[in-house]
């Protein structure tokens, strides 16, 4: 196994990163993002390399007033970052959607030379033939997913929100089919500190590939 971010973000798997809105998930994976465009280690110290191409699917946040700032306020080296929301030529241009989509994905990732591909959030992606609730589905799309970060050897984070149910384990919080959370080989939960509401904690819900790693701590400014 290899890693884009060791203990937590395996290379040619896919991975998920929960939470409830609002917490910093996004923000949290274009700081990865920039440290991946620079070629610098993750926050822990762990990984770095060699400057690296970066693909964000996104649907929620804007490409010039959200994404754009947050990249730079990161650091990150924007040439080697992509936006990828709108897919097709002409008249045929359409928001991308997963499995549709993922050709023009295996392009980005070429063209890219891309190492991470961020996907925020995973339901906003799926087509409407996709119930993501029904287990066989979100698994057969899965696995085509799965197969891209194989054969491009990228680091793959899904981003969900998590759903409103109170109390039990984090890990059946996640929105949809308990079947994305068995798909993913490494599962990161961002939560609020029930000691510090300006304190983010960033824990490991899974890890497949080995030992849990440990939580990390995080603030916005």
């Amino acid at each position: 196994v290899e890693w884009l971010w060791p203990g937590r973000l395996p290379l040619g798997k896919l991975s998920i990163l929960d939470g409830d809105p609002g917490l910093g998930k996004s923000t949290l994976a274009l700081d990865l993002a920039a440290r991946v465009s620079r070629g610098d280690c993750m926050p822990d110290g762990t990984g770095g390399g060699e400057p690296a191409g970066v693909v964000i699917v996104s649907a929620e946040d804007g490409l010039e007033d959200t994404i754009a700032p947050r990249l730079e306020a990161a650091g990150a080296d924007r040439n080697k970052c992509l936006a990828l929301n709108m897919c097709g030529d002409g008249e045929s241009r359409h928001p991308f959607t997963l499995p549709d989509d993922l050709p023009w994905l295996e392009m980005a990732i070429e063209d890219m030379q891309a190492r991470l591909v961020i996907v925020d959030p995973l339901m906003a992606h799926l087509n409407s033939q996709t119930n993501s609730y029904r287990d066989q589905d979100i698994r057969q799309v899965l696995a085509l997913v799965h197969g891209l970060a194989e054969k491009t050897g990228t680091a793959m984070p899904l981003i969900r929100h998590l759903n409103k149910a109170m109390g039990g384990p984090a890990l059946y919080r996640g929105g949809g089919s308990i079947g994305i959370i068995g798909a993913v080989r490494s599962a990161l939960l961002v939560a609020r500190d029930p000691g510090d509401e300006n304190r983010r904690v960033l824990a490991s819900l899974k890890s497949n590939l080995c030992l849990q790693p440990d939580s990390l701590s995080f603030h916005l400014e």
